[in-house]
């Protein structure tokens, strides 16, 4: 106990940096145990669908007719609150917001859950991580 208490008082620059570093982690795990959205893989993401889950994709028309998951619904997220009445029916059951890389559907995705949405999720990675995991794409 003593060579600790030497180390930390010689070395208080190494301490306050340990002790930082854990707080930031401990903080990141807190505010991922906070949303009330959850991220899912693209393997977790067929099971919910294969279970109902809608999806929906925020993209912009021309990206969504490149490429997206079979039976998505386009709704960019520049449209969405003009839009979300279109997606009511689906207040009760999981829905899948994704985008192309899985950092735009985080904002949408908790835009869902305030307005009541019971089973909210992004998928991990997007359509890009979609894409890398080989699951199939439909073309308009």
């Amino acid at each position: 106990m003593s060579r600790l208490l030497e180390f930390t008082s010689h070395h208080p620059y190494l301490i306050a940096a340990a002790l930082v570093i854990l707080l930031l982690l401990m903080g990141d795990e807190l505010l991922r145990r906070l949303r009330k959205y959850r991220d899912v893989t693209a393997a977790e993401s067929v099971l919910l669908i294969n279970k109902g889950a809608a999806i929906v994709d925020i993209r912009q028309p021309k990206e969504f007719s490149a490429g997206h998951v079979i039976g998505a619904h386009n709704i960019p997220a520049a449209e969405l609150d003009g839009r979300l009445s279109e997606l009511d029916k689906y207040k009760q059951q999981p829905v899948i917001v994704c985008c192309e890389s899985g950092q735009s559907s985080q904002k949408v995705a908790g835009l869902l859950v305030k307005q009541g949405f019971k089973s909210v999720h992004t998928l991990k990675g997007g359509i890009r991580g979609w894409q890398n995991e080989h699951f199939p794409l439909e073309r308009v």
